[in-house]
């Protein structure tokens, strides 16, 4: 092979690429980090290209072949930034926005994505399995690009759009069906780890998808601020557990055959049951309903036994949405951002069985997590027999869990 630091050189840009299977390389690229980023006030880095970009194969590593250490490459880049961190912010929680994986990098703070992916109905089918088969890995935080990549210029649609592209500016003028595909994607993504756009696009905001698509997209974007008690209390327990909290039904419901291959509808905390759109132009979907359980209907309330499909009309402003009877869902007031402190509107409960669980907070950007400090957890329980809700502990936003109880389907 040949050696040039470890990695080859590309054509296209300057320099070479990182060895950090070398200790004094990772050092040298967190002082880099340290003195120019993180001096400026930036909290958290996007490291991007961590698979490495270059295939090292027929070159060598500083521990040896690149052909066998190729792919621990992600794992060894991540851990020196990470350990910078933590030896030069020790009260920051760190935080890393990783293309690539290696069994381990979790314990790096990592976020992952599914890379540079292309910006049609086909390339968003597949983000649903893509992603189940990533979290089953234990690497619990996984997300795509909404609305893909690169530049959006798909072909012709096939059914009548079901949103005016008109005053869209995110795509090529031809692709009509654009702010269809990208608010589908966005609903999807409401319900998977990490909510992100990115892509080869002049803007990212709401508002360049089209005045038509504004207000459902804001809608969505509403509902994943509401449910952050319930998101950020799902990462304290993987935290705890080592459990993704996106997976696929044969976690949950190992005894129905049904569900052994499905990869098309997926659990999102022990409560939500999503079944994504991702046909152009449907207007109505089958999902089916695991046995096991009771479901009711996000939208309707409606109640449906499990062990069955049912077809559900799905509007450009819905995505398939069900709730296992037996569930406690905490729903958060509306705030500006995650860095205001959010009370809760109100402690959803779906009857239909006992339920159980534990609400969590704490200030979100330090370490004091990990000694026990600044963190406060509930346990809500409730008794399906006597229809009451019991708190043990103190709820992190200080309020008064009876006053928020509501009880779906309850006359």
């Amino acid at each position: 092979g040949n050696v040039v630091d470890g990695l080859p050189i590309r054509s296209d840009r300057a320099g070479a690429l990182i060895d950090t299977t070398n200790p004094d390389a990772r050092s040298w690229f967190w002082d880099r980090i340290r003195d120019n980023i993180a001096s400026e006030g930036f909290d958290w880095f996007w490291l991007d290209e961590t698979e490495p970009d270059l295939v090292p194969d027929g070159n060598f590593f500083s521990i040896g072949s690149g052909d066998r250490y190729h792919n621990i490459f992600p794992l060894l880049h991540t851990s020196g930034v990470a350990e910078g961190s933590a030896r030069d912010r020790p009260t920051m929680r760190n935080l890393i926005l990783s293309r690539a994986a290696y069994l381990g990098v979790q314990r790096n703070g990592a976020l992952f994505w599914s890379s540079d992916i292309k910006s049609t109905w086909e390339a968003y089918r597949r983000q649903i399995p893509t992603g189940l088969g990533f979290t089953a890995t234990g690497m619990a935080y996984w997300g795509s690009d909404i609305g893909g990549w690169q530049w959006p210029n798909g072909p012709k649609a096939e059914k009548p759009v079901l949103l005016d592209p008109a005053g869209a500016t995110a795509m090529a003028p031809s692709y009509a069906d654009y702010p269809e595909l990208f608010t589908r994607w966005f609903a999807y993504s409401v319900f998977t780890p990490t909510l992100r756009i990115h892509g080869q696009r002049p803007g990212a905001a709401l508002w360049e998808y089209g005045t038509a698509a504004e207000p459902v997209l804001a809608s969505f974007l509403k509902l994943r601020y509401a449910l952050m008690p319930y998101i950020y209390s799902l990462g304290r327990h993987t935290y705890e557990s080592g459990a993704p909290f996106m997976r696929a039904l044969f976690m949950d419901f190992p005894n129905d055959p049904n569900v052994a291959n499905m990869g098309d509808e997926y659990m999102f905390g022990p409560a939500f049951l999503v079944a994504p759109v991702t046909e152009q132009g449907q207007t109505s979907r089958t999902v089916y309903l695991p046995a096991g359980a009771d479901w009711y209907d996000y939208w309707t309330n409606q109640r449906h036994t499990g062990g069955q499909s049912v077809t559900v009309p799905t509007p450009i402003d819905r995505i398939p949405l069900f709730v296992r009877a037996g569930s406690i869902v905490p729903m958060g007031v509306q705030v500006p951002s995650t860095a205001t402190k959010q009370a809760l509107e109100s402690i959803r409960v779906y009857p239909g069985a006992d339920a159980s669980f534990a609400i969590y907070d704490d200030d979100g950007v330090t370490n004091a997590y990990k000694a026990g400090r600044n963190g406060t957890t509930a346990t809500l329980r409730w008794d399906d027999a006597t229809g009451r809700l019991r708190t043990v502990g103190k709820l992190p936003t200080g309020q008064d869990a009876t006053a928020l109880v509501q009880v779906i389907g309850a006359r």
